[in-house]
């Protein structure tokens, strides 16, 4: 999450982009992808964005993970050599 200056947050999760503009100290207006959503708790959909960042960065590592999972498998399944003969 960056923070813009005085009370304005914007991150960017799953290819969205969630900007956070505190009205006060503990009310903030909510836009996901310059669309206004409603205002929220503050200091509640600030560390909801924290939790989401961290899910991100565990759900991108599990797709490399799957990735390089599939390409190993790939490369075994090319390199074996199959038997003539039926068991």
């Amino acid at each position: 999450m960056i923070k813009l200056g005085e009370g304005t947050f914007v991150s960017y999760i799953l290819g969205k982009r969630i900007k956070v503009m505190a009205i006060d100290d503990q009310i903030a207006k909510l836009y996901i992808n310059d669309e206004y959503k409603g205002k929220c708790d503050l200091s509640f959909i600030l560390e909801k964005i924290h939790s989401l960042e961290y899910k991100e960065q565990d759900i991108k590592g599990l797709m490399e993970d799957e990735q390089k999972m599939y390409d190993e498998l790939s490369r075994i399944i090319k390199n074996q050599t199959i038997s003539q003969h039926y068991e």
